[in-house]
């Protein structure tokens, strides 16, 4: 601002000098101003600058070679690097014993060869020790070179970079990649993705190992090579559509894998979209459902109504997925991955879907107690000891049903482990697949074949029974003449007699078989009943047959029917004589075992057993009659040979023993037959052990009887054979009639002897409440075939089976009678 003019300087006017001097100190004034705000501004700009960098982690540096090395650091480089201020000018060496140990070579050889070349701009990343905290730092240097005109560098100026969080984000996106990577080349299945010019730009091992080809040709390969002929056009077609629809779709072929195996596969394609959603692909993978396949048509030919019926499920994927996640989310298998302490890492949609629930509810809990097994009872122990499996480095695979909130399924499971690039274990890759429908099949087919069957049983029980009546009524045509001399008589009385024991041994067969013959089940030492038996079997199989009896323990003991397991061997016995054709070796030998064996389609069982196998060195049976044998009359010898019954009676009478029975032959090489029977614990006493024993038969001498029978053929025959033996017998025809007999005067009666099947109450329940209200009153029952004896046995009661003998009949009778007046009542 111009000073004000006063009176005194228009009277005295200043000199020019003076003016000129008084500007000049003005205009110095005005530009010690404008230099203090530009200074000032500068420094808001290098403290603005400051900040940045501190934000940014990013500090300055310069390096004068002009003199050796003058090094000269930012307060910003000496606080990323985590040195004191007096650090600024630090030495050459300081710097270079600032690097990590495992940087440092190839970081100051990096160093001197730029110095050493000619380009002006340098850059480098490597990992340094702070001093201030002793924490590793990722740096990345950002520099330029000046040089003289000789281009030797003369001064280095640039910046460091704190990238440590980038890079740690480099290394777990790396490891995420590794880590799906393994998780696709562990799935069983082929799995690829392809381009828009539908070059594949990624394959898995199993995709590999289908076509055989190195991987770079497997990537390169035309499917069309191995494609069935028949299947060609159709595929093409389909392929075209499926693409063109943008949408997911699925292919079924045969293909000829690089065995030469033509496979049944079914293909599910999915397309990929990038991030602003421009589609770039597709996304496949390939199920063999060969085994599903042949199902179906199988079904087809037995029954045209019944057909295979395979779910389709295809899995929605999220924009946002990663690409081998994605491969994963296309798959209709159950697949998951998992640490090494078990905990779920992973699981795709197909295992979320199974159990209705999303992955934040089952990521981080241990597999075993997740939703898929922790409503199974004991499939949890059964998971947890597999993990532990795989953990030793070994593959497991087993058939479950689990109880999902999807339902009721059957899985085929198996988990493996995941190696790293060096061998080691890093986790558990699980993976099941739903074959419930598979199993629906599989039982569907049996029940067809049981049909079968069954005809061919009705027709074989028809053929026998025919034979043996047609002796019957011939003898019995005989016997009706007068003129019959005496001889013949009892020669026809001795054929009827010998025909219905034949019978009787075919039903009791045929029940053996269809597991619904009542047993006498008692315990006894195995090794001793062998024992016995062979020396049965010697005489039946001939002098030249060798027989060796093999008791590895001695303490081997079985709760079973005696006469049925000895009927059983002598079966197996028998058909081994004629597979040798009566010379060779049959060797018989008991063992303990623990569970039994996957035999047909069962599964493996746990437990303890005694294993008794027949082995002989016969002809061996034929593959494709091997799952045949034990069916009811299938025999492959002549006419007259064999009824066909002697290996399903041991069939039967293994499993209604709650055992099992298999068998292991081929042609040319003999056969072995191991019958499993549950192991008991060895009793207190020999008694125990003991079997009946037989009581000679005598007469009823006067004993009062009432008979409890609703045929009145039948009762009138059983009362006239009664009162043959001697006893005094009463009728009645239901067990409500007999209650009310016995109500009235329990003391009446002796023995009740009452029929199994009656309408109403039947003859066990029956016996059941006489022994309530009367104990000590003997009951006997009688039975051709029930199935309450079958399922319940017949609770302690003496039973004789139809038909009987008079000596039978009559010696059970007394038996039952003698337990009464020795216990009194």
């Amino acid at each position: 601002m111009r000073p004000r003019m006063t009176t005194a300087d228009v009277l005295n006017p200043p000199l020019p000098e003076t003016i000129a001097a008084e500007r000049l100190r003005q205009h110095l004034e005005e530009i010690a101003r404008e230099r203090d705000n530009a200074y000032r501004a500068l420094q808001d700009r290098e403290a603005e600058l400051a900040r940045i960098q501190r934000i940014g982690k990013v500090g300055g540096f310069e390096v004068n070679f002009r003199e050796g090395f003058k090094n000269r650091r930012s307060p910003e480089y000496l606080m990323l690097h985590g040195l004191p201020p007096e650090a600024s000018d630090e030495t050459h060496e300081d710097w270079v014993n600032r690097i990590h140990p495992d940087d440092r070579d190839d970081t100051v050889k990096h160093f001197f060869d730029a110095l050493s070349g000619t380009s002006e701009d340098y850059t480098a990343e490597y990992r340094i020790i702070r001093p201030s905290d002793a924490e590793t730092r990722w740096i990345r240097v950002v520099a330029k070179i000046e040089r003289d005109k000789n281009g030797r560098a003369i001064r280095f100026v640039g910046a460091h970079i704190d990238i440590t969080d980038q890079m740690l984000v480099r290394e777990t996106l790396r490891e995420s990649e590794e880590r799906f990577r393994l998780i696709a080349d562990s799935a069983p299945v082929p799995i690829w993705v392809t381009k828009l010019d539908r070059k594949r730009s990624f394959a898995n091992q199993a995709y590999v190992d289908f076509v055989g080809l190195p991987y770079d040709q497997a990537i390169d390969f035309d499917w069309r090579k191995v494609l069935h002929p028949d299947d060609l056009p159709h595929v093409l077609q389909q392929s075209v559509q499926g693409e063109a629809s943008l949408k997911p779709f699925a292919l079924e072929a045969r293909y000829r894998n690089a065995r030469g195996e033509w496979r049944w596969l079914r293909s599910e394609s999915q397309p990929r979209w990038d991030p602003i959603g421009k589609h770039i692909g597709f996304i496949g993978v390939a199920h063999d459902i060969t085994v599903a396949k042949q199902a179906e048509i199988e079904l087809r030919q037995l029954n045209e109504t019944l057909e295979e019926r395979i779910a389709e499920r295809t899995a929605e994927l999220e924009s946002n997925e990663t690409r081998l996640r994605a491969i994963l989310e296309t798959s209709n298998q159950y697949q998951g991955l998992v640490n090494l302490r078990g905990e779920l890492l992973y699981a795709n949609k197909t295992a979320l879907d199974g159990i209705r629930t999303e992955a934040r509810d089952v990521i981080g809990r241990p597999f075993w107690d997740t939703p898929w097994f922790s409503t199974t009872e004991g499939m949890s122990a059964v998971v947890r000891e597999a993990f532990d499996t795989v953990l030793r480095g070994e593959a497991v695979r087993m058939e479950m049903r689990l109880h999902l909130p999807i339902g009721e399924r059957d899985f085929d499971f198996g988990m493996r482990p995941v190696l790293d690039r060096h061998g080691n274990i890093t986790g558990a890759v699980p993976e099941a697949v739903d074959i419930t429908e598979r199993r629906q099949g599989e039982e569907a087919l049996r029940q067809s074949q049981k049909m079968e069957a069954i005809g061919q049983l009705t027709g074989g029980v028809a053929h026998d029974f025919n034979n043996l009546l047609t002796i019957i009524r011939s003898a019995t045509d005989f016997l009706r003449r007068r003129e019959l001399p005496e001889e013949r008589r009892r020669r026809y009385v001795d054929a009827i007699s010998e025909t219905v024991e034949r019978a009787s041994k075919l039903t009791a067969q045929l029940l053996a078989f269809a597991r619904r013959q009542p047993l006498k089940p008692q315990i006894f030492n195995v090794g001793s009943q062998v024992e016995g038996v062979a020396q049965l079997v010697r005489p039946l199989v001939g002098g030249l047959i060798e027989i060796a009896v093999q008791v590895h323990d001695a303490d081997c003991f079985t709760v079973a029917d005696i006469a049925q397991f000895e009927t059983a061997l002598i079966n197996l016995a028998v058909n081994a004589r004629d597979a040798m054709n009566d010379e060779g070796r049959l060797t018989i030998a008991v063992r303990k075992v623990q569970g039994i064996p996957s035999r047909r389609t069962q599964s493996a069982r746990g437990g303890d057993y005694v294993a008794i196998s027949v082995a002989d060195t016969g002809s061996g049976i034929a593959p494709e009659n091997i799952d045949a044998i034990f069916e009811p009359f299938f025999t492959t010898k002549e006419v007259g040979k064999g009824t066909g019954l002697g290996l399903s009676q041991a069939f039967g009478f293994a499993k209604q023993s709650e055992g099992d029975i298999a068998v292991m032959s081929a042609p040319g090489q003999g056969a072995t037959f191991t019958i499993y029977l549950p192991r008991a614990p060895s009793p207190a006493s020999d008694k125990e052990a003991a079997a009946l024993t037989s009581e000679a038969a005598t007469t009823g001498r006067g004993y009062r009887m009432l008979v409890v029978e609703d045929n009145d053929d039948v009762g009138q025959f059983s009362t006239a054979l009664l009162e043959d033996l001697g006893y005094i017998v009463r009728r009645v025809a239901n067990a409500d009639a007999a209650l009310a007999i016995l109500g009235e005067n329990e003391f009446a009666v002796d023995l009740v002897f009452s029929d199994v099947i009656m309408p109403g109450m039947n003859g066990v329940e029956l016996a059941g409440i006489i022994r309530e209200r009367y104990p000590g009153l003997p009951v006997v029952l009688t039975s051709g075939y029930s199935d309450v004896l079958a399922e319940n046995a017949h609770r302690g009661f003496e039973l004789i089976q139809k038909p009987y003998s008079v000596e039978s009949l009559s010696r059970i009778l007394r038996k039952a009678i003698g337990q009464k007046l020795s216990g009194g009542r």
